[in-house]
């Protein structure tokens, strides 16, 4: 049975403003989906949306064959959810929240303390079980709220930029933890700007922007938009003026350019090296983040979206 169906979606608000338009989606168990976007994008209200917490202008949502439209209850039950925002419960120590919600969720007070040491474990946050809230780190505080999402096993986990103040070592565990999830068999929809460290875990991405799905696909898939290309990125000592073959992707000094400007664009490079502007570049295959910025860029205006 697909766990969640999104189809048609569209959110209009009394303002005017058009958030999501005709949006349509569906995820199987065991599939981490990731779903991303520049700011404004609409991505929120889509989860909103999916969470109860807003209510469409039309289309339906569907989650594990109910309407979560009108049981919006079902879905918050049903669903594991780690905000954007921070925790405000900030008198109660890292364990406690964890094994608490764990109990909210219906587990056994064995299961919810067994399942609390698992997930501190698995998070390295052992050093940190007897800290309250209010004095633990952004990083802790976020993989705290992501125990939360995860530890009553939904069908359903969504997870908005979990990555977000988590330091690289404890994002390496964060993203297996993710992974074993989809393993377990729940379904994982992830809102992430990650896309390097989220590659590995996703097994497929939608871009939303202007409030549709640009594109939609396995990772393997959407780099057809950049079949043909190859992704540069170089060092400068100073301003330079970039080579016509290459096109801007993005980060500084970030570049795509054809396949067939290789031996041009090489042939600058060296040059560039030899007086001192240019210390070192690296030409490999195009990522996802070349992919996201390919169909961003590509996606037609349409009603600003607050």
């Amino acid at each position: 049975m697909t766990v969640l169906d999104v189809q048609r979606l569209t959110k209009r608000y009394r303002s005017g403003t058009l958030a999501n338009d005709d949006i349509s989606l569906a995820l199987e168990p065991g599939e981490v989906y990731a779903l991303l976007g520049p700011n404004g994008a609409g991505k929120t209200t889509l989860v909103r949306q999916v969470l109860g917490l807003v209510k469409p202008t039309s289309g339906a949502i569907t989650l594990l064959g109910r309407d979560a439209v009108a049981d919006p209850g079902f879905a918050r039950a049903n669903i594991g959810f780690l905000p954007q925002g921070q925790w405000n419960m900030w008198s109660v120590h890292v364990d406690e929240l964890i094994e608490t919600v764990g109990r909210l969720r219906g587990l056994s007070r064995h299961d919810a303390r067994a399942r609390t040491e698992h997930l501190i474990d698995h998070l390295d946050l052992g050093a940190f079980r007897h800290t309250q809230m209010q004095f633990a780190s952004g990083g802790v505080r976020r993989l705290a709220g992501f125990a939360t999402a995860v530890i009553g096993r939904a069908p359903l986990v969504v997870l908005d930029e979990p990555t977000n103040d988590v330091d690289p070592q404890r994002r390496n565990l964060l993203w297996r933890m993710i992974a074993e999830l989809g393993r377990e068999g729940s379904t994982v929809l992830l809102v992430t700007h990650n896309l390097h460290e989220a590659e590995r875990v996703i097994d497929r991405m939608a871009i939303i922007d202007h409030g549709r799905i640009q594109r939609e696909g396995t990772p393997l898939s959407l780099r057809t938009i950049v079949t043909d290309r190859l992704r540069l990125e170089l060092v400068a000592t100073g301003p330079f003026v970039p080579h016509p073959a290459l096109a801007r992707d993005g980060g500084e000094n970030v570049y795509l350019l054809e396949e067939a400007d290789l031996p041009a664009v090489s042939h600058w490079l060296m040059e560039l090296r030899a007086t001192g502007t240019v210390l070192d570049f690296r030409i490999g295959p195009p990522t996802l983040d070349d992919i996201y910025n390919v169909a961003v860029s590509a996606a037609q205006p349409m009603e600003p979206i607050a």
